[in-house]
């Protein structure tokens, strides 16, 4: 198994597959993924999927039109943003002018958008009437880790498909050719949060057993206010969401161990602290993905753990 064998076992990737063996597809798909990591690779499968010339229901990966997306060279099929990781009003506008050229190659266009949540409402906008009014032939194509931040305009009009986080096990089936020191990839997975991405970054680093350890000391050592700047200084910032992951497993983790022991208490953690403190790293891991401060992010996050964890105390 491979990475695209990965993305070919979703209900996402068989919901497309089947569309374009009907001659259905839809004039737009929004494809939700969380691992923004490798976004733009998952969205060279959809489009190998929807332009190959030799499948009526896979892709061949050997054909003109897989081997030049793959490289971001087919005529038939453009990527945005076209430079930097945002796409912008003169990203939609290009758009917008290529979708009235007709197919040099292919009987249909198709446009690839990275990471649409960053889009603004200008370019939101200018959007809407290609999406409401599509030309003929004309396939868009939107990749995003949320939807939270589209125009309520923009998600109506597009066919949503969200592909949820992987099983451990096809994780590491996917993932061990890849990745071929079996320990090392397993510690990867723990912290990968159920993303190939995050999961490759963390296998190619050592940040994999590093983020564990570091995620189980704040949970057991830190104690006061004046360790959270102690703690703040050792997170890696570009590992932030590896970070949480970890804090979310470790916390889950206590959890268990809460019902375990039948005291409903581990290191000073009672069982509605944990709840708290998991739903609190949730809603971190959301900001970040608007672009919230990182800084803020983690010193926030080192003060929530110590408040729910003394608040409940007192309960």
């Amino acid at each position: 198994m491979s990475f695209e064998s990965l993305i070919k076992n979703t209900g996402a990737y068989r919901i497309v597959a089947g569309e374009k063996k009907r001659d259905a597809l839809s004039h737009a798909y929004l494809i939700v993924c969380a691992d923004g990591e490798r976004l733009k690779d998952y969205l060279k499968v959809f489009a190998k999927l929807i332009m190959c010339e030799n499948g009526d229901d896979d892709f061949c990966g050997e054909c003109r039109a897989c081997t030049l997306i793959d490289r971001e060279r087919y005529t038939d099929c453009s990527f945005y943003p076209a430079e930097g990781n945002k796409i912008l009003v003169a990203d939609v506008d290009d758009l917008v002018s290529q979708t009235y050229i007709k197919p040099l190659e292919n009987k249909r266009r198709l446009f690839c958008l990275c990471g649409v949540e960053n889009m603004n409402a200008a370019a939101q906008n200018k959007l809407l009437k290609t999406l409401e009014e599509p030309p003929q032939n004309v396939v868009i194509l939107m990749g995003a880790t949320q939807s939270f931040s589209l125009l309520p305009t923009i998600v109506s009009r597009v066919k949503r498909i969200e592909i949820p986080p992987f099983g451990e096990k096809a994780l590491f089936e996917g993932l061990k050719e890849e990745c071929p020191d079996g320990e090392r990839l397993k510690n990867a997975i723990e912290v990968g949060g159920g993303k190939i991405g995050a999961t490759i970054k963390a296998y190619g680093g050592d940040s994999a057993q590093e983020v564990g350890k570091l995620a189980e000391k704040v949970l057991y050592e830190m104690t006061s206010s004046k360790s959270i700047l102690y703690y703040a200084s050792k997170i890696d910032k570009d590992n932030i969401s590896l970070f949480i992951t970890a804090l979310y497993r470790k916390t889950g983790e206590m959890l268990i161990e809460c019902e375990k022991n039948g005291t409903g208490e581990i290191n000073g953690f009672k069982t509605g602290a944990l709840i708290a403190i998991e739903d609190m790293l949730c809603e971190k891991q959301r900001l970040l993905n608007f672009n919230a401060n990182v800084q803020m992010t983690i010193d926030g996050m080192l003060f929530g753990i110590l408040e729910e964890k003394y608040k409940w105390q007192k309960l």
